[in-house]
């Protein structure tokens, strides 16, 4: 009777691993199909304070294929996750100048710059990556 016990909770334990092994293996592969072909990309986006910040995240919340963007003021870096299937990075970096921010390779337009509240007009850098200035 013992040595039955015995085995039934062996059983049961072996079982429960198996199991647990099981929902593990389902709970990372639903994990990768989420995330399997987003990508995070960090680059550079000009820009002074708070309302910058609000206005830079602003320009992706609510775009397709966008899941997170974070500026950060101090560092002037911007991390972005999405699909690249879906919006790529240089139209990312467009929206951003679209509402005034120069960005490593994308430079906003004037009139875009010009719209920024006072406190948002940084200090454009001379070239940004900006490649009508110089001969190949």
């Amino acid at each position: 009777m013992k040595k039955t016990i015995v085995r039934i909770g062996l059983l049961s334990a072996i079982a429960l691993v198996g199991v647990n092994q099981l929902a593990m293996a389902a709970i990372s592969s639903n994990m990768e199909m989420v995330h399997g072909d987003h990508k995070t990309e960090t680059f550079k986006v000009y820009g002074n304070c708070g309302m910058c910040e609000k206005n830079i995240e602003g320009s992706l919340k609510n775009v397709k294929g966008i899941d997170k963007a974070d500026w950060n003021k101090e560092t002037k870096m911007m991390e972005v996750t999405f699909d690249p299937e879906v919006i790529t990075l240089t139209e990312i970096k467009q929206k951003i100048a679209d509402v005034g921010y120069d960005t490593d390779e994308v430079r906003a337009t004037e009139k875009a710059y010009k719209g920024l509240p006072g406190c948002c007009q940084y200090e454009r850098p001379e070239n940004n990556g900006d490649h009508h200035n110089h001969q190949h």
